[in-house]
């Protein structure tokens, strides 16, 4: 996701970003460490599957006060 180029104000890019697409990446990779059954392939997808689960919960926990954030701002700003 490019927003360089676009209107959007600095807030919006910033949630965008914190919520923009995430984590399938992260499950192929394990996926393919796993299917290479390389040395330390097991650390390695305990380490992604930790990282997905903390993202999951950083993500879970945040979205509705960063969601209130941003619309009381762009509210103001429209009236």
């Amino acid at each position: 996701m490019d927003l360089a180029g676009s209107r959007l104000k600095p807030g919006s890019r910033l949630f965008l970003g914190w919520f923009g697409p995430r984590g399938l990446a992260t499950v192929v990779f394990a996926v393919i460490v796993l299917n290479h059954h390389l040395q330390g392939g097991n650390e390695i997808v305990l380490t992604a599957a930790c990282t997905v689960i903390l993202s999951i919960l950083a993500h879970g926990f945040s979205a509705n006060p960063l969601a209130a954030l941003l619309g009381k701002r762009e509210s103001s700003r429209v009236q």
